[in-house]
Formats: C-alpha cells, sequence, structure tokens
C-alpha cells in the first residue's frame, strides 16, 4: 500500500477514574440534554462575530470537562448516538460562521472540532458497538467501499441538502484523511494543531465524463492519479470532505492539479510551501488553488505553529519550529464548506492509541528532553539501505534485508529517525493494547484518551528504572534524554 512505503454543563473534571460514577450533575438531564444546551447556543440568533469568542470559549471548557467515566455504561449507550448526532450540527452549525468571524474564533473553533471528534470517537463505542480491528491485518483494497457503500459502515454524516442516496463528488472537493500508520500519526499531532488528519486528497472530477479519480502526493510516489475507489480505500480511518464556496476556482484548480501529475512532481521532502517544484499532499492544495484564483486564494487561512523543542529530532525531519501547514489547517478554512464526515469506527480505538503514543512520544521529547537513538535497524537503514536505493544492487539489497521500496529522494537523516520512531511507538503500541483490553474487559468500557495518556506516562516512568537499573528496556535503550 501507497501509505507504507515509509515505514447543560458537564462539571465533572478529566481524570482516571478508577471507579465508574454518575456524575454530580445527572439530576440536571442526560448527556443529550446537556449536549442540546450548547446547540442551543451557537445556534442562537445571538451567535455572532460579536459573541462568538465568549459562546465558543465556554463550549471549549464544557468539553474539556467532560469525564466520560462519570457515566455508566446503561447512561452513554442510552445516549451516545444522539449525542454523537448532537457534536455533528454543533460543527455544521461553527463552520457556517467561520467567513463571518476573527481569527481568534476560528483558533477556538479549531479546537472545539478536536475535542467534539475526540468525543465521537469515544462514544463510538457505545453507539455502534463494532469489532475493533487491527488495520495491520485489513487487506484495505478488499473493503466495501467508504462513503459510497452506506450499508457496510456505521453512518456517515453528511450535509441534509447533499444526503443523496450515491453522494457526489465536485472538482475541487478535498478531503482530508486519517492513515493507519505511525507516520500519520506523527504528521497529525506534531505541530501546535493537534488533529486528526494526516493526508489531503484532491478530488478530479471529469468535465466531460463526469468519472471521479483523486490527484494526491504520496511519499515515495510524487504527485499522481488514483481512481476513486482506491483513493477511497487507500487505509483510510476517516475521511472529511470539504466543498470550495467558489465552484469556478474548483473547476480551475483540478486543472492545475492534474498538470501537476503531467509535470511528474516528485514529493517535497523539505516542506518548503513557497517551491512549487515538489509538492506533499497538502501543498498540491495550495498550489493548485493558488494559481487557479490567480494568486487570490491563498490556504489555509491561519497555519499551525511548530513549538517542539527538540532541534535534534527537527533537524532530521527537515523541520523548522514557527509556522507549518498541516492537512487539519484546511478544515476550518473559509474558503471550503463542511460536506460530509465518514470515519471507520472499527478503527478508532487503534487511531486513539497512536495518537496517544505520538502526543505523549512528543511531550517526551519536548519536555523531558528526549531524543531517538540510533539502533542497528536504523543504521542499517541510513548506511546501507538509503544508500544502495541510488545504486544498481537495490533490488539485491532489497531481497536480502526485506526493506520497502523507500524512495531514493528521503533524506537518510530522516529514514534512520523515522526506524528508531517506529519501533519504539510499536513497542508502546503493543503494551497500550494489552493494558486497555484488560480495561476493557474489566468495565466494558476502553480507556479514555487521559487515561490513554496517564496509562503511557506510567510505562514511561517504569521502563526508566529498569533502564536505569541496567534490566532489559521497552523503549529507553532507543529513546531516552
Amino acid at each position: 500500500m501507497i501509505r507504507h512505503v515509509v515505514f447543560g454543563l458537564l462539571v465533572v473534571s478529566l481524570g482516571c477514574a478508577s471507579t465508574l460514577r454518575k456524575p454530580s450533575s445527572v439530576d440536571s438531564g442526560t448527556i443529550q440534554e446537556d449536549m442540546g444546551k450548547f446547540l442551543a447556543e451557537v445556534t442562537s440568533a445571538n451567535y455572532d462575530r460579536n459573541t462568538c469568542s465568549a459562546t465558543l470559549t465556554s463550549l471549549q471548557q464544557n468539553l474539556r470537562n467532560i469525564d466520560w467515566n462519570a457515566y455508566t455504561n446503561a447512561d452513554l449507550k442510552a445516549h451516545a448516538l444522539d449525542t454523537i448526532n448532537s457534536f455533528w450540527q454543533l460543527r455544521l452549525n461553527i463552520h457556517r460562521k467561520l467567513s463571518e468571524v476573527n481569527k481568534d474564533c476560528v483558533l477556538l473553533a479549531r479546537d472545539v472540532f478536536h475535542k467534539l471528534r475526540d468525543g465521537e470517537d469515544y462514544l463510538g463505542d457505545f453507539a455502534y458497538s463494532v469489532k475493533q480491528e487491527d488495520p495491520a491485518k485489513l487487506e484495505f483494497q478488499k473493503q466495501p467501499v467508504p462513503i459510497y457503500d452506506r450499508k457496510a459502515y456505521p453512518p456517515y454524516f453528511v450535509r441534509p441538502d447533499l444526503n443523496d442516496p450515491q453522494f457526489k463528488f465536485h472538482a475541487g472537493d478535498l478531503m482530508l484523511a486519517r492513515g493507519v500508520s505511525f507516520i500519520s500519526a506523527i504528521i497529525s499531532q506534531i505541530s501546535d494543531n493537534r488533529s486528526h488528519y494526516s493526508h489531503v486528497v484532491f478530488v478530479d472530477v471529469d468535465a466531460k465524463t463526469q468519472k471521479v479519480g483523486t490527484v494526491e502526493s504520496y511519499v515515495g510516489a510524487g504527485v499522481a492519479h488514483y481512481d476513486i475507489d482506491f483513493a477511497l480505500k487507500n487505509e483510510n480511518a476517516r475521511l472529511l470532505v470539504l466543498r470550495p464556496k467558489d465552484t469556478v476556482a474548483g473547476q480551475k484548480a483540478t486543472y492545475f492539479a492534474n498538470k501537476a501529475v503531467q509535470d511528474k512532481i516528485r514529493y517535497d521532502y523539505s516542506m518548503d510551501f513557497t517551491d512549487y517544484s515538489k509538492m506533499s499532499c497538502v501543498e498540491l492544495a495550495i498550489y493548485a488553488y493558488d494559481k487557479a484564483s490567480q494568486g487570490q486564494i491563498k490556504i489555509p487561512t491561519n497555519p499551525a505553529n511548530l513549538t517542539l523543542n527538540n532541534p535534534d529530532f527537527l533537524s532530521k525531519m527537515n523541520l523548522k519550529k514557527g509556522n507549518i501547514i498541516t492537512p487539519d489547517d484546511l478544515e476550518t478554512d473559509p474558503n471550503f464548506e463542511l460536506v460530509l464526515d465518514w470515519k471507520d469506527y472499527r478503527l478508532m480505538r487503534d487511531s486513539r492509541h497512536k495518537d496517544a503514543i505520538l502526543s505523549e512520544l512528543m511531550r517526551w521529547m519536548s519536555d523531558l528532553h528526549y531524543n531517538f537513538h540510533d539502533t542497528l535497524k536504523s543504521k542499517a537503514a541510513k548506511y546501507v539501505v538509503q544508500p544502495s536505493r541510488r545504486t544498481p544492487l537495490w533490488p539485491l539489497v532489497r531481497l536480502v534485508t526485506g526493506a520497502p521500496n523507500i524512495d531514493k529522494e528521503i533524506p537518510a537523516k530522516t529514514l534512520g529517525v523515522m526506524t528508531v520512531l517506529n519501533g519504539v511507538a510499536e513497542n508502546l503500541l503493543e503494551e497500550i493494547r494489552k493494558q486497555d483490553e484488560a480495561y476493557f474487559q474489566k468495565h466494558q468500557r476502553p480507556m479514555t484518551n487521559t487515561q490513554l495518556r496517564e496509562t503511557l506516562e506510567r510505562i514511561r516512568q517504569e521502563d526508566a528504572k529498569k533502564y536505569a537499573a541496567g534490566e532489559k528496556s521497552l523503549i529507553h535503550g532507543a529513546l531516552h534524554p
């Protein structure tokens, strides 16, 4: 697979609850009734540019204070689906106002969207009760087609006026996707805009035949055209469809996206968004709309910020502190409308695990000054695999080492640190899966995001003691201060 080319008010506070209890506010109503109050605030006639900041700040705080462990399984089971529906309505209503409010409100909306989606992901366990799958064991191209096959997955959300039996993509639509690899988790967690998306898909609809395809830029492949069914099934845990408000610009942008295919544009490992000679997935969308509008549509309006305090890691990843553009930045860009939200709830627990792991890794690197250190695998990747990719010996090296068909342009230092990170993250994933499953068997619910992060911190502390004592270490042999 392409993505495997490179390895009212809820008043209780967040926290790791040892017992399941009713909230102190239960007498004021159900979860759904409380969420209804939030929805009423956002949809009222008083919600405008003047009240946006206060309303969204209040909503942000209320969402931050939700502790799902304050509710019994029966409560969550009874109200999960209605709550998920309310969250979607909240996002739709907030999104409609984005072009009318100031930057501060847009950034508040961005964080509110993240928190609403966190809640949806957790509540999906109760609303749909689907069997959780290991994405590494799924043959994605043999799965039902997301979005198109509406009976194969739990219901997805689509704007009411576009809810046709067969969803129709438009030229210039952008799909924000979340892959299943740790690379995807890095992209979603590395900036201050901790999000749920890692890839941008540009939708191409042929003006004559109406055939739908996609234009995408991938590590190792560069910019290329894909069949829509293949793209929809390409290891996606979630998809969000955004539609340009300017349909003419969307059609013109499609021309330039296809031109990038014809020009055989390679992947941009330097993440230089001012140079279109090479492009990442998000850069492709930026380029297409920039050229289509003759510089009038500059997306995203509000880029993320990279604040990670770890020069060693940033250097190896070819990144710099400061503004950075991520796929998630497009969700709150006022040039687009929110159209559709699809999730594969079979993969949500896995996605939550990986987000928690990468979020904690970034915290350890920034706050505790942890660095990744070379292993035998990373040294082989840097000094044998990557250099041989540029020589006639590559087929033999690949056969002997079992290495994937890596891009010869990927920097050796980046390949090395990604190899180490992948190994550490896999070890943590195995452990967090065990502990979350044990928790599920005991309580009949998965851990919350807060509990996952607290568990990972306990794992780090225990592993650090073993490492200091000279015992076998789960992670500290390759990741330590």
